[in-house]
């Protein structure tokens, strides 16, 4: 790709270049040109396996996916493989991995002049297909703006999806059209058919300088706020004969991030420690109840002295109703063993706008965070309002009122200054924006990217 000659494009073409010049890449691409873009930022983009593992999956198959991202400047959209721009692809597929995602989608759509709902495009616009996590329980808002939805794990039809992509007449049930609205949830039954591992060694995102890869997909447990433990079951899990396989060819100077639901689930916890062993290595979850010595040894060989949990409630009486499972004495337990083995810092997830919750309530995540300080932790803690989710048991449930939330969001920040806490609050009204988004119906959908296009 030639540089471009105007300076604003010139730019942008070196924002993408940097990201570019950034990654170690394992694979390459070549054949029919797919554009795959994540309409979020660089850095969420590569934070998710799905960055590489998608294109890996399509490439195999004779295809050429090349992949870009969402920056609020750009005009052009370059390619992080080529740095060709994204106008000369003919097929643009999307993963929508957050409900607000869809409206970046929209964004990239008008700034480069095509029509954002699909009834007004026609053959000589750009194929727009778009997958991910969201589609999983809400594919029907999408297609609002895509010509076409895949709905689910890709593994499960890779090779007809290919071949839809090549042009080919194929049938798959969890592909739907304007014309076939209605489609299956595809679950790849196995992971050890075809393991997911990545292919990109980023500096930036969540798991910096790191190789993915997923050891577990869904979930066994049934926390009501959390989709994946009732979309993504069964779990299912890579053996430990086949990670030691796959862990067989990659250097051991290159560090791993570890992903699944949460690690802890692991069926194979004393054969996962001991593959891992001499490996640098991060966890993307645990869960409280979980985690172990010898978990947290692992980070500590690898070089970290933080970790991630998610009480989610301060006191029993709420995470008995968000179905968290777990206890004050698997609370303690995790904080005393994560000191026990020198680790120094800690962050802390909670959930906050429950209708039964009380100032008690709220007073109580200040509580255990404090628990944490004064056990000797360096703490953050990171609050969410709660967005009840379409396929959980919360289902039906309205979000409270910005004026409570608001209220609450106030409350929780006044006790946690006076107790010398860092935190970081969710932004209440994107997080009402991602509540209508994940329940919102096709006409939903449509009023919502109007107003957005309009404003």
């Amino acid at each position: 790709m030639r540089r471009p000659r105007r300076s604003e494009d010139y730019r942008e073409y070196k924002i993408v270049k940097k990201f570019s010049d950034s990654e170690i890449r394992f694979t390459e691409t070549s054949g029919l040109d797919i554009a795959f873009i994540f309409p979020n930022s660089y850095s969420v983009a590569v934070s998710s396996l799905a960055f590489s593992w998608v294109r890996d999956l399509l490439n195999s198959q004779g295809l050429s996916v090349e992949r870009f991202f969402y920056d609020k400047s750009f005009k052009k959209f370059y390619s992080l493989e080529s740095l060709r721009p994204l106008d000369e692809y003919n097929v643009w597929l999307f993963s929508l991995q957050f409900e607000t995602d869809i409206l970046n989608i929209a964004r990239i759509l008008k700034i480069k002049g095509i029509p954002v709902f699909a009834k007004d495009r026609n053959s000589n616009h750009p194929k727009v297909i778009i997958g991910g996590p969201v589609t999983y329980f809400n594919y029907k808002a999408p297609l609002q703006i895509a010509d076409y939805v895949y709905r689910g794990d890709l593994e499960a039809y890779t090779g007809d999806f290919s071949r839809f992509l090549k042009g080919e007449d194929v049938k798959i049930s969890a592909l739907c059209s304007q014309e076939k609205k209605e489609c299956n949830l595809a679950k790849v039954k196995d992971l050890n058919l075809t393991p997911p591992v990545g292919s990109i060694i980023s500096p930036y995102g969540e798991f910096k300088n790191k190789l993915l890869i997923e050891i577990g997909r869904g979930c066994i447990r049934r926390c009501a706020f959390c989709m994946t433990g009732y979309i993504q079951k069964p779990a299912r899990f890579l053996k430990p004969d086949v990670l030691k396989k796959i862990l067989s060819k990659i250097p051991k100077d290159i560090s791993l991030g570890i992903i699944s639901a949460t690690i802890t689930d692991y069926p194979w916890q004393d054969e996962l420690i001991n593959i891992l062993q001499d490996r640098k290595v991060s966890f993307s979850s645990m869960r409280m109840d979980g985690i172990t010595e010898e978990h947290l040894k692992l980070l500590i060989k690898s070089g970290q002295r933080s970790f991630t949990v998610a009480p989610e409630g301060g006191s029993q009486k709420i995470r008995d109703i968000l179905q968290k499972d777990i206890t004050d004495e698997h609370i303690e337990r995790a904080l005393q063993l994560g000191i026990k083995v020198g680790i120094k810092k800690i962050k802390m997830y909670f959930i906050y706008g429950i209708e039964e919750e009380t100032e008690r309530d709220l007073e109580d995540i200040v509580k255990l965070s404090s628990k944490a300080k004064k056990i000797g932790y360096e703490v953050k803690v990171s609050l969410n309002p709660l967005i009840p989710k379409p396929g959980t048991p919360f289902e039906g449930r309205k979000m409270e009122d910005v004026k409570i939330l608001r209220e609450k969001e106030k409350f929780l920040k006044y006790l946690l200054k006076n107790h010398g806490i860092d935190f970081h609050f969710e932004s209440i009204k994107k997080s009402i924006l991602q509540y209508k988004i994940a329940n919102a119906s096709e006409d939903d959908i449509v009023e919502i990217i109007n107003k957005m296009i309009s404003s």
